[in-house]
């Protein structure tokens, strides 16, 4: 009898995406990621309330937001290569340090009175790059804890984290800063990295190979070297294409519903700081639903399908908030964006997860964050913009119409062209136990020459299409092909890690 009711928890678990939970590690880690999330969101008003003590001009306030994404623009790039290269538990545990340390050093300045405009913008700026560096590499890390069917899960309970964290943090955060200072924000956005380097020192030293990069017979890239490759891949990687598109363009249409969000609270709907904090909170819970309750219940259907209707809901929510006047209404519409919302973006991580070999994924995610981050913030300028001279109303109509006609960059950039794609590494190109690489040098080559013969004139025209589809694909992964019809010369070197 107890071995039933057992099995239908693990059933229970399993139906709800909860799966994850199931390891303890992945549950301690999403635990102390979302508190991280919750505290870099109350960071962000923290900071945001303190200048406009310090300066109260429009031009300063807004450098915050800058100092605080500028970083990601900036360094998304070099934390993938880096989370490629190097040990991410490493790279985490010393960001954690280097950023605990900057968030203390601010709290003490500021709680002291020491703490000036040009401060604020330079330790806001470096907590922004040490933010950069840890959201490339905690993606991997934790989708490593789980089996390979949780995966899905356990993206999706990673999107939700930080969904969670921008609308619980800027509540908080007001609460706290009304009732102390900004300076107990800055100490406990400190706190919230002590329980990250906890949990990151119990995570494996050598994690396990099935779940992490395998190892490898080559020798270990170099920085500049990485690059190259990153660059070579984003080019002629088609899955890669498909990524960069879709988020693209869903990221560029969709911001127009948070970025004007406040005004729309304060302006249309005549709501105070209560109100739009609520709004947020259904938004929020609307991302929990869909993502705990909804999104495991519809594990049947394809991404594509998923994605093509969560951005036709998305679009329709935009739609209606820029009309409607209920509060009540408002909070309901705003659930279902939430729902709409964090399918999509687990669905983007899936793709970025499929996109790319495990030893290359992080920088590939890089690539995804930074098309992300990149959107959110010219979108929020260009409907800002448009706001100014058209009114909210017409610029969220504007918006939905943009975001529905994202679904026509389904056909050429479909992601059911990751479906049939296996990037597990084949033991028939390890190098034999015989070979000696140095490490060092650039010229560790092979040639490789592939004659075809025997081929139907008929299906010449055919064939090199063919021919130069594989080599478009192959360049992806770092070989150098000769251009010829019937014979490819392969050009392998031999300091590419998979």
């Amino acid at each position: 009898m107890v071995r039933k009711d057992k099995q239908v928890d693990k059933e229970d678990i399993s139906a709800s995406g909860l799966s994850p939970f199931k390891s303890s590690l992945y549950r301690m880690l999403w635990i102390a990621s979302l508190f991280s999330y919750v505290g870099a969101a109350m960071y962000d008003v923290g900071a945001s309330w303190l200048m406009t003590s310090l300066a109260p001009n429009p031009l300063f306030v807004s450098l915050i937001t800058t100092a605080t994404t500028l970083p990601i623009l900036l360094f998304a790039l070099p934390s993938g290569i880096l989370s490629d290269i190097f040990d991410r538990r490493s790279i985490l545990l010393i960001t954690c340090v280097y950023m605990f340390t900057i968030s203390t050093a601010l709290g003490v300045l500021t709680l002291v009175g020491l703490t000036t405009t040009t401060v604020l913008l330079i330790l806001t700026f470096a907590l922004g790059a040490g933010t950069t560096m840890i959201r490339t590499p905690i993606i991997p890390t934790m989708s490593g804890l789980v089996s390979r069917s949780e995966i899905p899960n356990a993206l999706t309970l990673s999107a939700l984290a930080s969904n969670l964290g921008r609308v619980i943090g800027p509540t908080v955060g007001g609460f706290i800063v009304a009732a102390f200072a900004p300076w107990a924000i800055f100490f406990l956005n400190s706190a919230s990295f002590i329980g990250m380097m906890i949990v990151l020192s119990r995570l494996p030293r050598k994690p396990n190979l099935n779940n992490y990069q395998q190892q490898s017979s080559l020798p270990p890239e170099n920085i500049i070297r990485a690059i190259r490759i990153q660059l070579r891949y984003i080019r002629y990687s088609q899955a890669a294409h498909v990524l960069i598109v879709r988020v693209g363009l869903f990221t560029l249409c969709s911001s127009a519903l948070l970025s004007l969000l406040p005004l729309l609270a304060k302006h249309e709907l005549a709501l105070d700081s209560i109100g739009f904090g609520l709004l947020l909170g259904s938004f929020g819970a609307g991302a929990i639903i869909g993502g705990i309750v909804i999104l495991p219940r519809l594990r049947k259907a394809s991404v594509e399908s998923l994605i093509t209707a969560s951005i036709v809901l998305l679009a329709i929510v935009t739609l209606t908030m820029g009309y409607v006047r209920v509060f009540d209404l408002a909070c309901v519409v705003m659930g279902l964006g939430g729902v709409a919302y964090i399918t999509i973006l687990s669905k983007f991580y899936i793709i970025g997860i499929k996109s790319a070999p495990k030893w290359i994924g992080a920088r590939v995610l890089a690539v995804y964050l930074l098309v992300l981050n990149g959107g959110l913030v010219v979108g929020s300028v260009i409907w800002g913009t448009v706001a100014n001279t058209f009114g909210i109303p017409v610029t969220l109509l504007v918006a939905s119409l943009a975001l529905a006609a994202t679904i026509i960059a389904r056909k050429p950039y479909s992601s059911k062209l990751l479906d049939d794609l296996d990037f597990t590494p084949s033991d028939h190109w390890s190098l034999p136990p015989q070979s000696s690489i140095d490490p060092k040098q650039d010229d560790n080559r092979a040639l490789v020459t592939i004659e075809y013969k025997n081929i139907d004139p008929k299906l010449s025209h055919e064939f090199e299409r063919s021919i130069h589809e594989l080599g478009r694909i192959l360049k992806s992964e770092g070989w150098l092909i000769g251009n010829y019809s019937k014979t490819h010369q392969i050009l392998v070197t031999t300091s590419k890690s998979e």
